[in-house]
């Protein structure tokens, strides 16, 4: 069974194109388009479940046109319209799953062991030497290893120890 900590988030099936089961899916990244995957990996009932990906293209800036190995019709498609879509971390580069670990952390509550809770991570930013995550609130921090004491998946909480002036 494939768990959710082997998958990355890149889009959701917007709707189907065509009469032959082709799907239309939005791209939250440039990952597929960027990576040889070979599957697609949908969101259908909680259960994230595989499909050989036998065609694709770009139609605009964001949308993807993808054809799936054994949907064929414009019903069978339907079913996966609103579909989250994934893709195996396994699929990326060594690099590129290194970077998109952190996109993990969006959503997580991030809080500091002595002032508590900070705020909801709302993006993580990676283009300069300082990863920095960005709270609900505005605000910008560096997220650093050596800051981090400690990451709970189940309650989707990362508590930090912020470095002595930088939240005065």
């Amino acid at each position: 069974m494939i768990q959710e900590h082997e998958l990355i988030h890149i889009g959701r099936i917007l709707r189907t194109h065509g009469t032959s089961g082709e799907l239309q899916c939005r791209m939250l990244n440039t990952l597929w388009e960027d990576n040889d995957a070979t599957f697609l990996i949908l969101n259908v009932d909680e259960i994230f479940v595989p499909f050989r990906v036998t065609d694709w293209r770009t139609k605009g800036s964001e949308d993807v046109l993808l054809t799936l190995h054994s949907v064929s019709t414009e019903q069978h498609a339907m079913r996966f319209v609103g579909c989250e879509a994934y893709m195996l971390r396994s699929d990326l580069p060594t690099d590129v799953q290194e970077q998109t670990d952190l996109t993990t952390l969006i959503g997580y509550t991030l809080c500091d062991v002595e002032r508590g809770e900070l705020g909801k991570i709302t993006a993580i930013d990676t283009s300069t030497m300082n990863t920095l995550v960005q709270l609900d609130n505005g605000a910008l921090l560096p997220l650093h290893g050596d800051f981090v004491t400690e990451a709970d998946a189940q309650t989707r909480k990362l508590t930090i120890r912020t470095p002595d002036g930088l939240m005065e």
